[in-house]
């Protein structure tokens, strides 16, 4: 349909594009209200018109009822507020009856805020950023230096007072005092280990060293610290978080959950409306606690010293080789996938490794592997390792994980750095007196024990991954520049790949060998590639 100069600079608005092309028409929706845009979203299924004919109309119909004409609102702003005003109930009455009452959460999924979240605990963060269907970015313990006022105190713990409150003070305090020394000794002695060459810069020069200090001393920070970062979250995931949190024991739990709902009840207000916590879910975790009990796999061992993490590899694809061979032929035949792998098994060693190369010899350096090669079942894999390291880990959200409560069970890591600047003895001291105080807090808060549990002790978890997602894993976290923990069980996971599948496992493309100062490399040519970069974006 042909608009009015008036309607045409209002659409400009909020909409990109506003003639567009009989075929292929694509624009960007901006500067609506969430719950407005995701109204639009939502009547696609229900109207043959465009999305910017449905604005005008929802628009004008509001602005109708109200005794006001189209162009009575103010251009060429038309600000926000003016939208809420005429189209907010309507469009939260939509949401009510389809997004909410008759569960059409697609529509929710069409509402996205953005969240800053901060001064929270590294426990909640954990918790909250399990969830795979949102994006997150928080503050780094390899560039940050944390102070010992950020710790988040449980105020359970607190009550409760005598030993109990005691010990977890105890840890805060013991751990922090050995973190902030670690620090300096450790930067100290990097610098006199590998001193400024000449020709170098000393910025990255100092930002790596400082890096390679605060991973070793990171060890000794807690999940109590607190951190921050930023959330962006649809509608239906954020109703799901916040109703778990609000479901949550723990009292930090609760009052994030609590705030998150709050806040993107300001944008969200409709569509949040029924998060709250959920009576299943908290009689669940008694019931599971209980099942345990009974069975006897719920007690606590004694704690152990200083210990070493290690890979397992609980299960995997039999069929592996064949599976995804048949699996990246599928979408270019015409024959079933048993026939398909049939056909596959009945070929030489040769010729699926001749097969396999074809597909995978043009791959760059920065593809993905084929996605038909997520088509076979999944390894599965138990890794016990620090929990520093697997709070990066835990960022793969693609697979599926499970971490039990923190403990200081199983030892702790020892960071070779801190032995050779001759801290060793200090921190093996430190991190057995925080075990025996971790344990006597659990004995009657086991959850909120894993505030006190510092990242060097080991935790066990489950991860299930793909093999496509395997393959990402190794290669991203085997770089020379990650962190010296979770490198070694992307390497870990490698060499248990290799045992059931070398076929595949030959093109992985992992870094393998020493990582001494890896970021090193990369550190010094970053100011000249960012230059670059600002330079590409200035010409264009």
């Amino acid at each position: 349909m042909g608009y009015s100069d008036f309607e045409r600079r209002l659409l400009a608005t909020y909409f990109s594009v506003v003639d567009g092309p009989e075929h292929g028409d694509v624009y960007l929706v901006r500067n609506l209200p969430q719950e407005v845009a995701a109204t639009l979203n939502g009547v696609y299924s229900r109207s043959s018109k465009s999305m910017r004919d449905q604005f005008l109309d929802r628009l004008r119909a509001g602005l109708e009822s109200q005794g006001k004409a189209l162009e009575s609102l103010p251009l060429p702003d038309a600000p926000i507020d003016a939208l809420s005003a005429v189209m907010a109930d309507k469009s939260g009455q939509f949401l009510k009856t389809y997004a909410i009452d008759h569960g059409h959460n697609s529509l929710r999924e069409g509402s996205v805020v953005h969240l800053a979240i901060e001064r929270v605990s590294q426990l909640v963060t954990r918790f909250i950023q399990r969830e795979r269907r949102c994006s997150f970015e928080e503050s780094s313990t390899r560039y940050i230096p944390f102070t010992a006022e950020a710790h988040w105190r449980d105020p359970d713990v607190l009550a409760a007072g005598g030993e109990l409150a005691a010990a977890y003070e105890g840890v805060l305090q013991d751990t922090f005092a050995l973190y902030t020394t670690a620090t300096e000794k450790l930067l100290a002695h990097l610098q006199t280990l590998r001193p400024l060459r000449a020709g170098e810069k000393e910025a990255p020069w100092l930002r790596t060293l400082k890096a390679e200090a605060f991973d070793a001393a990171r060890y000794l920070l807690t999940p109590a610290i607190f951190t921050k970062w930023g959330m962006v979250v649809d509608a239906r995931t954020l109703s799901d978080v916040v109703t778990e949190l609000r479901s949550h024991p723990l009292a930090e739990f609760r009052l994030v959950g609590e705030r998150m709902q709050r806040e993107g009840e300001k944008v969200l207000p409709t569509l949040l409306k029924h998060a709250r916590s959920n009576p299943y879910a908290q009689a669940l975790q008694q019931t599971l606690t209980a099942m345990a009990q009974d069975l006897g796999v719920a007690q606590t061992p004694a704690h152990k010293g200083a210990a070493a993490g290690h890979t397992t590899l609980l299960a995997w694809d039999r069929d592996l080789d064949d599976r995804l061979l048949a699996s990246l032929l599928y979408e270019h035949s015409q024959q079933p996938f048993a026939a398909l792998l049939a056909k596959v098994k009945g070929l030489t060693a040769g010729q699926r490794t001749e097969l396999l190369h074809k597909a995978m010899a043009g791959r760059g350096a920065h593809d993905a592997w084929p996605i038909g090669l997520e088509g076979a079942a999944p390894f599965e894999f138990e890794v016990l390792v620090d929990f520093g390291a697997y709070r990066d880990i835990g960022r793969h959200r693609k697979g599926f994980q499970q971490q039990q409560l923190l403990t200081t069970a199983h030892g702790f890591a020892v960071p070779p750095l801190l032995v050779e600047a001759g801290l060793g003895a200090q921190y093996a001291a430190v991190m057995e007196r925080t075990a025996e105080r971790q344990q006597l807090v659990a004995t009657r808060f086991p959850h909120a024990a894993g505030y006190i549990a510092p990242f060097g002790f080991l935790q066990r978890v489950r991860i299930t991954f793909d093999p496509r997602q395997t393959d990402y894993f190794i290669e991203l976290r085997s770089g020379p520049e990650g962190h010296f923990s979770y490198r070694q069980v992307a390497l870990d996971m490698l060499a248990k790949v290799r045992e059931v599948s070398p076929l595949f496992a030959q093109y992985i493309r992992a870094k393998e060998g020493g990582a001494f100062l890896g970021r090193l490399d990369s550190e010094m040519t970053a100011d000249e590639r960012r230059q670059r970069r600002m330079q590409a974006a200035g010409d264009a």
